[in-house]
């Protein structure tokens, strides 16, 4: 679905991504984890269009993607929620939601049944559709930026540090419903910081360390790596809370 062939990109000068090669199935969630400035979102950015190549080429069933603007991408159902969330804090829920829908506006499913799906995944949004996206809790503003993605219909999800700043329980609810989009039918590139629940999720996990990666292998062997779990399960990586009742129940929603 999704291949990136001698990936180069930076910014200016500086390079951040050196010879990336990956290939992203329909229907798979890979995950990438590694360290602060490893170049994850990098690469996320460099899928979607936000980042230009120095060299290489990034393909979706085919199609180069890196000769393409930012919109064109859109358009072909691949879409990222970006770190941090970056909604419209003055516009209400159920504005942000249609400008999610905006790439499709005329085609695919009509709006008001993606609108229907996403609020049957997080009535909380339904709740609050008047109010300001700004006044959310970190869990409810996480939900509407899946949520505002999903109004484009995507095919291949890019996600950014979804679980930055929220409670171990929000964490939970949040991948459980990726891992049910997964199921049907969604394919994830997914960058996280928390290894642990990352891994649990995805099928298949890549380290990465200074532009490069350094270890692939199913999520199952590397939650199980001795080398994975001393550096980013502890101290020296990843989150610094207990998230093992969010992972464990990941795990049982799997």
């Amino acid at each position: 679905m999704l291949e990136l062939q001698g990936v180069h990109a930076g910014y200016g000068k500086i390079e951040v991504l050196r010879g990336l090669d990956l290939t992203v199935a329909e229907g798979e969630i890979i995950t990438i984890i590694g360290a602060n400035g490893a170049g994850k979102s990098t690469l996320l950015k460099a899928v979607s269009g936000l980042v230009r190549l120095s060299a290489g080429r990034i393909l979706l069933d085919g199609e180069r993607l890196d000769t393409l603007g930012v919109e064109q991408v859109v358009s072909r159902r691949l879409v990222q929620i970006p770190e941090g969330r970056q909604l419209f804090g003055p516009l209400t829920v159920a504005e942000n939601l249609a400008l999610g829908s905006y790439s499709r506006r005329r085609q695919g499913t009509p709006v008001a049944e993606r609108l229907k799906k996403v609020f049957a995944l997080f009535p909380r949004l339904e709740e609050r559709q008047t109010q300001q996206a700004g006044t959310l809790s970190g869990g409810e503003q996480q939900m509407l930026a899946i949520g505002r993605a999903l109004m484009a219909e995507p095919r291949l999800l890019l996600l950014d540090e979804p679980s930055m700043g929220l409670a171990p329980i929000i964490v939970r609810d949040i991948f459980a419903t990726l891992r049910r989009l997964n199921q049907e039918g969604l394919t994830m590139l997914l960058v996280e910081q928390d290894a642990r629940i990352a891994l649990t999720l995805a099928h298949r996990g890549l380290v990465m360390e200074r532009g490069r990666f350094v270890l692939a292998d199913s999520a199952e062997a590397l939650l199980e790596n001795p080398e994975v779990r001393a550096i980013y399960f502890g101290r020296r990586g990843g989150s610094k809370r207990d998230e093992r009742p969010a992972a464990e129940t990941a795990r049982e929603k799997a």
